[in-house]
């Protein structure tokens, strides 16, 4: 397991998330604010805020959440635009992966689709670090499972 507190693990994800290169967006789930994507065989769950582009059209982010109707956590703009967007989000191919040395994350697609996963946290006063993404592979447990926080990233191994 490597724990990266305060070091720039940019290249290392970088390297892991090649293993989406070419793979399709099969689907796309959502738990709250959290999107959860699946490419293929590999799963990315995003907790931090995360935008799904167009065309530089914003079609849908995790703050949507917040507009809600008060009485139903399901009927808020988050669920809306998923629904609305979701056969027009899956089905492309990942062409690129862009990690930044704050583990912000770009995943281009060949349908036009921008996924952007955007680290929400400094440095914590009240609270301990948040989770912000991981990556894995789904049911298999030798693929590293990632997990990047406010200011660093744990690569679990043979988890």
């Amino acid at each position: 397991m490597y724990k990266g507190d305060n070091m720039n693990y940019k290249d290392t994800l970088l390297d892991h998330f090649q293993a989406i290169n070419g793979k399709r967006l099969t689907d796309l789930h959502l738990a709250c604010e959290m999107m959860m994507f699946s490419f293929e065989e590999f799963a990315l769950h995003a907790q931090c805020l995360t935008r799904i582009i167009r065309e530089d059209d914003i079609l849908v982010t995790t703050l949507d959440y917040q507009n809600w109707d008060g009485e139903d956590d399901k009927n808020n703009d988050e669920w809306y635009f998923v629904k609305q967007y979701k056969e027009s989000i899956i089905g492309g191919a990942v062409t690129s992966v862009n990690v930044s040395s704050l583990y912000d994350v770009i995943i281009v697609l060949n349908n036009g689709i921008r996924i952007e996963l955007i680290n929400k946290n400094g440095y914590h006063h009240f609270d301990d670090e948040c989770e912000q993404w991981r990556f894995f592979k789904v049911e298999d447990y030798l693929h590293p499972h990632i997990t990047a926080y406010s200011k660093n990233v744990d690569i679990a191994v043979n988890w």
